[in-house]
């Protein structure tokens, strides 16, 4: 029940008297009632959150005694809240009985001058009346009607006159009790809608939604509980883009603060920054400026939530009137393979983005720490997908898993951060690399809050249309100590190369190299034709004995996209290219 549905109110017309002081008690009861089987609940709660935590070992019994406590401390303070609409609504049915009893008695003391009224008015009519009636029948002409009964009617005049005051004593008495339960109204919404009755959720939520600041905006979301982040999202979610809007180093002074609120739990977060992490993954797991440690364990509940969404999709069998393909069971049932590993614990997949709606991921590939030596924005090629990441054996991954086998210095994010070109006609559009060129600024900014570029080699590694977005993103603002180019496409009419870092490129003869030689790729402005970009000339493919030799130009071509992939792969027959790469990206 609301607060207004309690309340008789008099802003509608209704009297002061209106409403039923039996209801307003009724809802009293409930509301302790209610507040009593929360206090019931949350008890039980705590009393198995402290058994999962001394019984249940590892993640999933500190999650669990975590998430209990959390909804424990939810009941109690909703407990709270109950009992004080209780105790509140309490209170005003006292008033409002009090201003019905009045009432009644005012009614009654109307009702007697009222009536005492209507009956004196009568007599005097009827006086009045006779004495005409006298003055018309004497024949004298002597008697006058104003003299008839005279000391009667002053009498019933003053009595009259009375009861008319009375009248109007009432009427004010009334709009008192008016102005009295009007109050009393007020008295009661307000407590009841106050934040210590109904939590601070509310005014939080319209402080977040008001407030033009992203920084303004992240500091109301600490100290929230993951219950109230869950929830003023879903209610909001445009607050989650307004999130992304915050300053990188001002994100992780904030996140920093937060982590002296409190103890540290075996994830290194503190409470308010494990409630983020739980209730507000989609902003954790996408903030620029965050501990990697903290996006990955995010991105942990985003990928459950999406295998669990997957497993209902696949339980349903397709949409109402229609069915899965077999293409589309296949496609997420690798899905969920791949999130399985980021789920897991530990994870075989660490994802530092994950927002499939978005066509946005970025795994991390290596152990990111103090010992980090060495970071790697990789980017693959035309026609990389989501689909990409999830295939097996793993494709785009390749050249990270390379790194994070050979050294356990090196950390490589592959990102692909939106949409890609799917076609080589659009890949040849350097427009198309700005969004996703704009967004490497952002992953390379939100990273350096977590080492220090002095003492960390930077690396901006691209596979074919993957070098025209690493050379978009030095354009948009990015700076790498060394831009490596795999079979790269090209760079925009607005690059130009940056003093300080070195540009490599390492390519086996290939399709994309064909193609370049027309001049029409990328307008001509390729790494292998620009003088900024040393290269070795090019690697022997292990074909390339036979491409010379063949007549075939099916063949050739087979050829030529095979090494156009292959200076993207870990395997023997690419492993000088590797060893090349890793030589000059991590002296």
């Amino acid at each position: 029940m609301t607060a207004t549905g309690v309340i008789g109110g008099t802003g509608s017309g209704a009297g002061p008297g209106s409403g039923s002081v039996e209801a307003i008690e009724r809802a009293a009861r409930a509301r302790s009632q209610k507040a009593d089987d929360h206090e019931l609940a949350a008890f039980q709660l705590r009393e198995a959150a402290s058994w999962a935590a001394g019984s249940w070992q590892g993640r999933s019994g500190r999650e669990f005694a975590a998430a209990t406590a959390d909804v424990a401390a939810e009941l109690t303070a909703l407990a709270a809240g109950l009992e004080r609409h209780a105790s509140t609504l309490r209170v005003y049915a006292r008033a409002v009985e009090a201003i019905q009893d009045r009432l009644r008695a005012l009614e009654a003391r109307r009702t007697k001058a009222h009536t005492s009224l209507m009956l004196g008015e009568a007599r005097v009519e009827a006086i009045t009346r006779e004495a005409a009636e006298l003055a018309v029948a004497d024949p004298t002409g002597v008697a006058a009607a104003v003299d008839f009964r005279a000391g009667e009617r002053l009498t019933l005049q003053r009595h009259i006159d009375d009861d008319q005051g009375e009248l109007r004593a009432v009427e004010r008495a009334v709009d008192e009790l008016e102005h009295e339960r009007a109050a009393a109204d007020r008295r009661c919404i307000d407590e009841l809608t106050d934040p210590v009755a109904i939590g601070r959720l509310r005014a939080i939520g319209e402080a977040a939604v008001a407030t033009p600041s992203a920084e303004q905006l992240l500091a109301l979301l600490g100290g929230l509980s993951r219950t109230d982040l869950g929830l003023l999202l879903d209610d909001h979610p445009e607050l989650v883009d307004k999130a992304f809007r915050a300053d990188p180093e001002r994100v992780r002074a904030w996140w920093d603060e937060l982590g002296r609120t409190g103890p540290i739990d075996d994830d290194g977060l503190s409470p308010e920054q494990a409630a983020l992490v739980v209730g507000a993954p989609m902003v954790v797991g996408s903030l620029d400026g965050l501990p990697p440690s903290a996006r990955v364990l995010a991105n942990r509940v985003n990928a459950g939530r999406r295998r669990d969404e997957l497993e209902a999709m696949m339980a349903s069998g397709g949409p109402p009137g229609a069915r899965f393909t077999a293409d589309e069971i296949a496609a997420m049932t690798r899905e969920r393979a791949y999130l399985e590993g980021a789920v897991a614990e530990p994870p075989t997949v660490q994802l530092y983005l994950f927002d499939p709606a978005a066509d946005r991921i970025i795994e991390m590939i290596g152990e990111f720490g103090p010992e980090t030596t060495t970071i790697i924005t990789y980017v693959p090629g035309t026609g990389t997908t989501l689909d990409s990441f999830y295939r097996e054996p793993r494709g785009v991954q390749q050249v990270g898993d390379w790194f994070a086998a050979r050294d356990g210095r090196t950390v490589t994010f592959v990102a692909k951060d939106g949409r890609f070109p799917q076609t080589i006609p659009e890949a040849n559009v350097p427009v198309l690399a700005e969004p996703t060129a704009a967004r490497l600024v952002g992953l390379q900014n939100g990273l350096r809050q977590s080492y220090d570029p002095a003492l960390v080699s930077e690396a901006g590694i691209g596979h074919s249309w993957g070098l025209a977005n690493v050379t978009s993103s030095e354009v948009a603002g990015a700076h790498y100590d060394h831009v490596v180019s795999l079979a790269g496409a090209g760079m925009p009419s607005t690059w130009q190369p940056r003093e300080g870092t070195t540009y490599t490129d390492y390519r086996y003869l290939d399709f994309l190299q064909v193609a370049q030689w027309s001049g029409q790729v990328w307008s001509g402005r390729n790494p292998g034709n620009h003088w900024a970009f040393d290269n070795e000339g090019l690697l022997k493919g292990p074909h390339d004995a036979e491409l010379a030799l063949t007549t075939s130009l099916e063949r050739k071509m087979e050829i030529l996209v095979e090494n156009h992939s292959l200076i993207a792969q870990n395997n023997a027959r690419n492993l000088q290219a590797l060893e090349r790469i890793e030589r000059l990206v991590t002296r």
